[in-house]
């Protein structure tokens, strides 16, 4: 897998030939750029390949996770970083397809493959029962998408933001702003830790389909009257899409404040379907919390994992998760700091354990605390507790309609998200 890492490498020492019989100018003489630092030594004395189990949802009802299996291509690139020159970790990709019996058919098959941990790249209700039966088998799962706040098993840890932290996140900053009353809407497969942030009369909850533009209407009076002075929406990712669309049509200028599953590429994607009929656009005024790192952040983790997702996109022979295209024009636009992360953290465990055994990997965990040195690209993460991702990694995110610039030729999502400086917003 490391062969494109390789040939990039060596493309940047070829030298043309000179047909001048007279020296070139000293300026002239330039050293070649190094090539970017995105190996991560960790599995380099493991006698034995690593697994890690991906669990991914390609399809189902909304609210059970499906938007996540874009950004889960995060994993590819922290298996592309970790093989070194050999395979060192291998990738084991199920779908779950969003349904309980699912979940459970994908978590034993995968245990029956030995993996020594798993990271579910999805969310919803539909997880529990596979958590349980991972915690049944003594196996570390990582959440990094599901937010909510109580976990089933014993051997899970989530690694993004929880509904509490987002609740706390978002209330800090509309107090900060002097936004005293915003309307809330809340859709499936999400929690009420942003809907408690509005009055009870100021509730709504939407349901996707016709009727969903009624509500809104109904419901987003006040924020056209003076009554209200913000929105607040949490649901899918497509469905929260919707709601977006449905409240410029009635409060165009009104401050959007949406949950974590708006940075699902999806959100964009279908904001930008109905901005295309002429019913939406994507430049409004929309925040969101999620980890402090984004493609716009200049930390020393960000740029590694950006300068690994384009040596990555170039390597011909790399897969998408589905193993239907190359990660090159499928994976590399949407791939995510935390689903990278959470593979990275199942590496560092196996290597502070020196053991693939789910137990070993499972033990060391329990105790371990994560930063950029140990090869995250977002923030630091701390096992000790089942948030993993601590108060201080958790950020409000602006949403700008510039692009990801990436470098890859594919579709890439409508919107890309910036840190927004404390104080700002």
């Amino acid at each position: 897998m490391r062969r494109g890492l390789i040939c990039l490498a060596a493309a940047a020492v070829v030298t043309s030939d000179c047909t001048s019989d007279e020296a070139a100018p000293d300026e002239e003489n330039f050293e070649p750029a190094p090539a970017p630092t995105v190996e991560l030594p960790l599995l380099e004395s493991l006698e034995s390949p690593l697994k890690v189990g991906l669990v991914v949802t390609g399809s189902g009802p909304r609210g059970e996770g499906a938007e996540f299996a874009a950004p889960a291509a995060g994993a590819r690139v922290a298996e592309f970083r970790l093989d070194g020159d050999a395979d060192r970790l291998q990738l084991e990709v199920v779908d779950d397809r969003g349904t309980p019996d699912g979940a459970v058919a994908a978590t034993q098959q995968l245990l029956d493959a030995g993996v020594a941990g798993i990271v579910y790249a999805s969310a919803g209700a539909h997880l529990d029962p596979a958590l349980d039966l991972a915690s049944g088998a003594g196996t570390a799962v990582l959440l990094p998408y599901d937010t909510r706040d109580g976990l089933a098993g014993d051997t899970a840890w989530r690694t993004g933001p929880s509904d509490s932290q987002v609740a706390d996140v978002v209330g800090a900053m509309l107090a900060g702003r002097g936004q005293r009353s915003p309307v809330a809407f809340t859709g499936e497969g999400t929690g009420s830790g942003l809907a408690a942030l509005a009055a009870g009369d100021r509730r709504v909850t939407v349901a996707a389909g016709d009727a969903l533009a009624g509500q809104v209407a109904t419901a987003a009076q006040p924020l056209t009257d003076g009554g209200a002075d913000s929105a607040l929406v949490s649901a899918s990712a497509e469905t929260s899409a919707e709601t977006v669309a449905a409240l410029q049509g009635r409060a165009p200028s009104a401050p959007v404040v949406l949950g974590p599953s708006a940075l699902a590429p999806a959100f964009a994607a279908r904001l930008s379907d109905l901005g295309s009929a002429g019913g939406a656009t994507t430049a409004g005024q929309f925040f969101t919390v999620g980890p402090a790192a984004t493609d716009s952040s200049t930390d020393e983790g960000v740029v590694r994992f950006l300068d690994a997702v384009r040596l990555a996109a170039q390597d011909a022979d790399l897969q998408s998760l589905s193993g239907t295209d190359a990660f090159g024009r499928l994976g590399a636009a949407t791939a995510d700091v935390r689903s990278h992360d959470a593979v990275v953290a199942l590496a560092a465990a196996a290597a502070g354990a020196g053991s693939t055994e789910p137990a070993a990997v499972l033990e060391a965990l329990g105790g371990l605390e994560l930063g950029v040195d140990d090869g995250l690209a977002g923030p630091r993460l701390a096992f000790a507790d089942r948030q993993a991702l601590p108060d201080d990694g958790v950020a409000v995110l602006q949403a700008t309609t510039r692009g990801a610039e990436r470098g890859v030729e594919q579709d890439a999502p409508a919107l890309s998200w910036f840190v927004l400086p404390d104080g700002e917003g």
